[in-house]
């Protein structure tokens, strides 16, 4: 795809960019605050329900503001559905279950893998050679990671053999759950970049992949609908702020699909990545370091973006 084709506004994309990562980083804060009065497996049901009405009413409003949308193609209408059940499913389920492992400033580091797990599958799947310089960035990615990692087990440093145990365990769980999310939304980016090039509707393309990341998420954990509206009177206010995060998750999928008209998906991706930048100061002044986050996790964060950026220049 020629992505030079849709580069009208190379500044409103960037707004756009810079609109979705306030929101991501919204959003995790949000959920770190109430992911202890209501599951994360509960939070991300209820953000997945919201965004189909939510959906619907956005395409609603286009078609009566905007006029009449774009001529479907079968290329863009799949990608969109696809790229659904990557993000809106396995992505978003996988981020709440990392958040809820780790804190909000962890999981949204690990989320910096996205980009250089993009770069790895085009260069497998797409032949897409990465130069030396993507190389190295890629180097660097995973030492970031791997000094966040570090900086996780030092702050919980265990007081027996059982306690030492237990900690590789979940710290194993919180890598595989990290990697897993980041490793879904870098197949949906993908997914999402091929099919605007053939259908610019990143309204009506967000939503339909609302409608199957949901179908998806409703059909593998059907057995806990049952309970939910009993979980959901039980804790009202969780469960709305688990809605205002469903709200916040597709408008910004919205800005990020709508700012790949406008700018290279990698720059996109860069200026989304920067969320842990908010996050990490939202958490330390909101939970008080609770999630003990130190020196290593701080220095593996700086090193894992730096790398992104390096892997990014050869979009440039």
């Amino acid at each position: 795809m020629n992505t030079t084709a849709f580069m009208q506004n190379p500044p409103l994309g960037a707004a756009l960019a810079a609109g979705a990562m306030l929101l991501f980083a919204a959003c995790s804060i949000t959920t770190a605050s109430v992911m202890r009065r209501l599951d994360t497996d509960a939070g991300a049901l209820i953000a997945a329900l919201v965004n189909v009405p939510l959906g619907i009413m956005m395409v609603l409003g286009q078609l009566a503001f905007l006029g009449a949308l774009q001529p479907p193609s079968v290329p863009g209408v799949l990608g969109f559905l696809l790229a659904g059940v990557f993000s809106t499913y396995l992505g978003r389920w996988l981020f709440f279950k990392s958040i809820e492992s780790a804190g909000p400033t962890r999981a949204t580091s690990f989320q910096t893998s996205s980009p250089l797990i993009t770069a790895l599958l085009g260069w497998i799947f797409l032949g897409q050679v990465l130069s030396p310089l993507a190389l190295t960035g890629i180097a660097l990615g995973v030492l970031g990671l791997a000094t966040t990692v570090l900086g996780s087990r030092r702050a919980h440093a265990p007081a027996t053999a059982q306690h030492l145990q237990q900690q590789r365990v979940d710290l194993r769980n919180f890598v595989l759950i990290g990697l897993g999310s980041s490793t879904a939304y870098a197949i949906s980016h993908v997914l999402r970049a091929g099919a605007i090039g053939s259908w610019n509707e990143p309204v009506a393309g967000v939503a339909l992949g609302a409608c199957t990341g949901t179908l998806a998420l409703v059909l593998v954990h059907r057995r806990q609908l049952a309970p939910l509206r009993h979980r959901i009177a039980a804790q009202p206010r969780a469960a709305l702020a688990y809605a205002g995060v469903g709200c916040m998750q597709i408008l910004a999928q919205v800005c990020m699909v709508a700012a790949l008209a406008h700018i290279p998906a990698s720059i996109a991706a860069l200026i989304a990545l920067c969320s842990p930048l908010v996050v990490m100061p939202a958490s330390l002044l909101l939970f008080r370091n609770r999630e003990g986050i130190g020196l290593f996790v701080v220095l593996g964060m700086l090193i894992t973006m730096g790398g992104v950026a390096l892997t990014l220049v050869r979009a440039g």
